[in-house]
């Protein structure tokens, strides 16, 4: 099914729904983590991942508004 949906459409829907889901879940497990012992590789990587996908979520979100201001 997914074969069949356009390009631009597979890219707005991770972008639009995929990605601020995964961030809001790698988030909530990056904070759970942390509040049970802070010093463990879980939560450490857990918090990398966390900013990770923000950076991503971000840096679309910018270059979003660059195309809009620029129309």
């Amino acid at each position: 099914m997914w074969a069949f949906f356009s390009r631009r459409l597979r890219t707005w829907l991770l972008l639009a729904i995929a990605l601020p889901l995964t961030r809001a879940f790698v988030h909530r497990l990056a904070l759970a983590a942390e509040r049970r012992d802070p010093s463990t590789r879980t939560a450490k990587a857990l918090h990398q991942a966390d900013s990770t996908v923000t950076a991503v979520s971000q840096r679309t979100a910018r270059k979003a508004q660059r195309r809009k201001a620029g129309r």
